[in-house]
């Protein structure tokens, strides 16, 4: 139980400061560009903290619709992937992820008047709107910006078309992607991670927000956190 707690606060702790590395990194750069006579503005926008093309309503359902269609995807998908694992001689067994859920269960079983909201708070809230701010808002946003804009140069210099935006779109969602899907340590879990990751890029760019992402990233989770509650409340006996 102990272990869980502190794995929660070093996800609490990490995650602020690197929102807040982001968020401040993005207003000193601002802060530089306007003191060389840029005229941009402090808005967070550019990161994706704007208003869903489709309304915040519109944004939230369409979020929920894509984390639901994740979940029922990992059915599929995390089984496959572990048994071609298994074939080409990897282990399949969660290292990481797993240890991490049954010190929550625990944790649960112990104290869950504290352990369910904290649980919920960093895992279903904190964490997905953090991990969207990095790789939508700055990874893939950002280099899906530098390929406009170098493009942009391009047809200025040599006066070639601007590659159509799916070309464009490619680059960044699989970089973005990748690095999304390879950093929670999962190997089984990195199919179903890496095509959720590309489809909240390509929401992203649709809707000029990272709220649909943050729903969809939070619906995702919270099926975890389900089984994470259910299995610690002794509910159900569910498999972790």
């Amino acid at each position: 139980m102990d272990n869980a707690q502190g794995a929660l606060l070093s996800v609490v702790a990490l995650d602020a400061a690197i929102a807040g590395f982001v968020i401040g990194g993005f207003w000193v750069s601002v802060f530089l560009m306007r003191s060389f006579g840029n005229k941009v503005g402090y808005s967070l926008a550019p990161l994706g903290f704007s208003r869903p093309s489709g309304g915040v309503l519109g944004g939230i359902a369409v979020g929920m619709v894509v984390g639901v269609f994740a979940i029922v995807l990992s059915f599929a998908v995390n089984p496959l992937s572990a048994f071609v694992l298994e074939r080409l001689g990897y282990s399949a067994e969660s290292t990481v992820q797993r240890p991490f859920m049954e010190g929550l269960a625990g944790w649960v079983r112990e104290s869950p008047g504290i352990a369910v909201p904290a649980i919920v708070l960093v895992v279903v809230v904190f964490g997905p709107a953090v991990e969207e701010l990095v790789f939508r808002g700055v990874v893939f946003n950002g280099l899906y910006r530098l390929g406009t804009w170098i493009s942009t140069r391009s047809i200025g210099k040599q006066g070639q078309a601007i590659p159509h935006g799916k070309v464009l779109f490619v680059f960044p969602a699989l970089a973005s992607s990748f690095l999304f899907a390879l950093l929670h340590l999962e190997p089984v879990l990195l199919p179903t991670l890496l095509i959720l990751a590309i489809t909240l890029c390509a929401l992203f760019q649709r809707t000029g927000s990272l709220l649909p992402c943050v729903v969809a990233h939070a619906t995702f989770n919270s099926f975890a956190i389900s089984i994470i509650v259910l299995d610690g409340l002794n509910v159900l006996n569910v498999p972790i």
